[in-house]
């Protein structure tokens, strides 16, 4: 139990959590030795409640999972937008509650207005009658905890302008709200997802594989005489295919010109390319230069450059 490494606050919180266990057998055995079993009882059932935390000990396993701990991962890395979500939410409720609760407090102050006909005309007190009660009616309505159609009904006796508002309320939060706080989660999830390193280490990985496979395939298919190796005349033979055109394409290899790109192929010029050389050269001509390998063409050129510079320069 080394609380030392990357997993030093997991084998922590094992240790908490034997410990609680520890105690709740101890617990156990006095009640079994002294027969009080109310005051052990309830000592228990304090000591139990931790035991809730082993729920999280799936968080440590989730990582031999990688959905579920994409997953989790982002929705611990969603806390901070549900936070803000929240805040205009809560806001939107509050304006529109306002509102409404003013409607009904006027009517309900005026003249013409009976108390005890308010609660039999479905309830409006009961979901008006405060901001706070407006707020949990409007949130019901918004999301389908109560049909909105019932609180339309409620509010027709103070006016259609109160049944109007509540009206835009349910539009409003339903068509655009809801859509938008749900694209940004989207979005979200998403641009984590790409920027997740061990997703990311995990996915190419598996690209690595497939196209390794896929290029073996090739290589085995190129190979008239199946020696384990192709020559150049097999290569020339093979890319005048559609079909491996097209594969070669799908990668992003250029097959306009077959014969430089078998001597780029040929690493060792012994006029033969075999297995480690096909998968590795592929690889790396797949798809297009990036900025990086443009940069390391230049310095290889600037050097070999250098080198020819100085074998034509006379000795002094």
């Amino acid at each position: 139990l080394a609380p030392q490494g990357p997993h030093k606050y997991w084998n922590i919180f094992d240790l908490l959590i034997v410990l609680i266990s520890w105690a709740e057998i101890a617990v156990a055995l006095s009640v079994l030795h002294n027969g009080n079993e109310s005051a052990s009882g309830t000592v228990g059932q304090v000591l139990r409640i931790p035991r809730i935390a082993k729920v999280l000990r799936l968080c440590r396993t989730a990582r031999f999972l990688s959905s579920l701990r994409l997953m989790i991962s982002l929705i611990m890395k969603s806390m901070k937008a549900l936070f803000w979500v929240m805040v205009v939410i809560l806001g939107i409720l509050f304006v529109f509650s306002l509102l409404l609760t003013q409607s009904v407090t006027e009517h309900i102050r005026s003249a013409s207005f009976d108390l005890d006909a308010a609660r039999l005309e479905g309830g409006m007190i009961d979901c008006f009658g405060s901001l706070f009660l407006t707020m949990y009616s409007l949130s019901q309505a918004m999301t389908g905890g109560r049909n909105w159609g019932e609180y339309a009904r409620m509010l027709t006796p103070v006016g259609w302008d109160a049944v109007v508002l509540l009206m835009l309320f349910i539009y409003f939060t339903a068509f655009s709200v809801v859509n938008i706080v749900t694209g940004v989660f989207v979005d979200g999830a998403i641009e984590m997802a790409k920027t997740d390193r061990s997703t990311m280490v995990e996915k190419r990985g598996r690209q690595r594989v497939e196209i390794a496979g896929q290029l073996l395939e090739l290589l085995i298919d190129m190979d008239s005489d199946q020696d384990g190796s192709i020559t150049l005349k097999e290569f020339m033979v093979a890319v005048e295919r559609p079909d491996v055109q097209d594969f070669l394409t799908a990668l992003d290899i250029n097959v306009g010109q077959a014969a430089t790109l078998f001597q780029v192929l040929d690493v060792n010029g012994d006029g033969v390319v075999d297995i480690v050389e096909f998968v590795d050269g592929m690889s790396l001509l797949k798809g297009e230069a990036k900025s990086s390998d443009i940069q390391i063409l230049l310095m290889q050129v600037r050097h070999l450059i250098s080198i020819i510079g100085a074998q034509d320069s006379p000795p002094p």
